[in-house]
């Protein structure tokens, strides 16, 4: 017996995400490479990401967990040259967002697309 194909997944989330979504982008701060007590100053590097953004419904909004105006960001593999992390920032539309949540839906160790929860 074979198993489920991931890859398969992944592919059909790229291509709806890439039919469905908007680009936008991941920036990542890197601090500067000075000693800490002058480390100079940091620099923002942008990554292009397809993305769809979501309100949150009324029933997923508890008021401390997710906030009102807070978004749900499905992120698209395809082209991703990074790993998302809590320290990134997303931007959709022009506008900045702070991580609140990131989680990768990895079945069996393919991440078939990113889920990230953002506050403004």
């Amino acid at each position: 017996m074979t198993g489920f194909d991931y890859a398969n997944s992944r592919a059909t989330a790229e291509r709806l995400l890439a039919r469905f979504g908007q680009v936008g982008a991941i920036e990542r701060v890197t601090p500067g490479g000075g000693p800490a007590h002058n480390p100079g100053p940091s620099t923002t590097t942008s990554y292009p990401a397809t993305l769809v953004a979501l309100d949150y419904s009324d029933r997923e909004r508890d008021g401390t967990l997710i906030q009102t105006g807070d978004r749900k960001v499905l992120i698209s593999t395809a082209g991703l040259s990074i790993t998302p992390t809590s320290a990134d920032r997303i931007v959709i539309q022009g506008s900045r967002f702070e991580i609140v949540n990131l989680n990768p839906l990895d079945p069996a160790g393919t991440v078939v697309m990113w889920q990230v929860q953002v506050r403004q």
